[in-house]
């Protein structure tokens, strides 16, 4: 069934390319969703950040894409506002692949928040760790000698920015990604896990576990007063209940008649 987080089917304004062989359309609706998340920046910041998104997005879909490949499935990649997709041919049999092909975006945010990380301490940069509403947040103050080397203060700290931003939205929001909420990653993974568990009954339960995991976060939102995160998991709950109700409309199969 439809719900509010279903990508739009139409193609206005739509940018369409392809990657390695992999289709990508990018809506009209993410350019859109990046400026809103980073409309109290400067220009230059608002550059940085929707550069940043793109790339790391695309690059979380690829990861998708090549697991995909894997199992000898194809996909297209659609980014839209709640982010992207990752849309194979046909879907992969079994939790192992599915858990395997699910895993694969954050994985490879994760590859680029450790180069990135990597290369500012190698260069002198310090790394610090501190909490950003529940989880961890990994962020880099660069080396002055930076400065010292371009005689540079705008430049300085758009490099700041840019290591701060790709570390932010591939490693922080990876995390995020994996809560088990659908229709995140991790709501996948759940779902997986879940099924393989209980066949009869599993895609039920992760869906409530999505529902109730998914509204606490979007309070946690309201009371740390982080508009962002209360709006985006709201709909992820209201999402989870509409499947959820689809469910429940759904006759009962023979088999599992029998088993109650």
């Amino acid at each position: 069934m439809t719900t509010l987080c279903d990508c739009p089917r139409s193609g206005l304004g739509q940018w369409s390319f392809r990657l390695f062989g992999t289709p990508v359309r990018v809506k009209f609706w993410f350019w859109l969703a990046l400026l809103i998340l980073g409309s109290d920046r400067d220009p230059a910041g608002v550059l940085i950040w929707v550069a940043v998104c793109f790339v790391s997005i695309l690059l979380h879909e690829m990861g998708h894409v090549l697991a995909f490949r894997r199992y000898g499935r194809w996909a297209e990649v659609v980014l839209y506002g709640f982010g992207g997709l990752a849309i194979p041919d046909r879907g992969v049999d079994g939790a192992i692949p599915e858990m395997a092909v699910s895993a694969a975006g954050p994985a490879a945010g994760f590859c680029l928040a450790a180069l990135t990380l990597a290369l500012a301490v190698l260069t002198g940069g310090h790394m610090y760790v501190n909490r950003y509403m529940f989880l961890p947040h990994v962020g880099v103050v660069l080396s002055y000698k930076l400065l010292l080397w371009t005689h540079s203060v705008p430049f300085y700290m758009h490099a700041a920015t840019l290591v701060n931003d790709l570390l932010f939205v591939n490693f922080y929001w990876g995390l995020v990604n994996l809560l088990p909420v659908w229709p995140l990653d991790g709501g996948h993974i759940a779902r997986a896990l879940l099924e393989q568990w209980d066949r009869y009954d599993g895609r039920r339960k992760s869906l409530i576990a999505s529902a109730v995991i998914a509204a606490a976060v979007a309070l946690a939102g309201v009371l740390n007063q982080n508009s962002w995160l209360a709006i985006m998991f709201g709909i992820f709950a209201v999402s989870s209940l509409q499947l959820l109700e689809g469910e429940r409309r759904r006759p009962i199969p023979a088999y599992r008649r029998w088993r109650e």
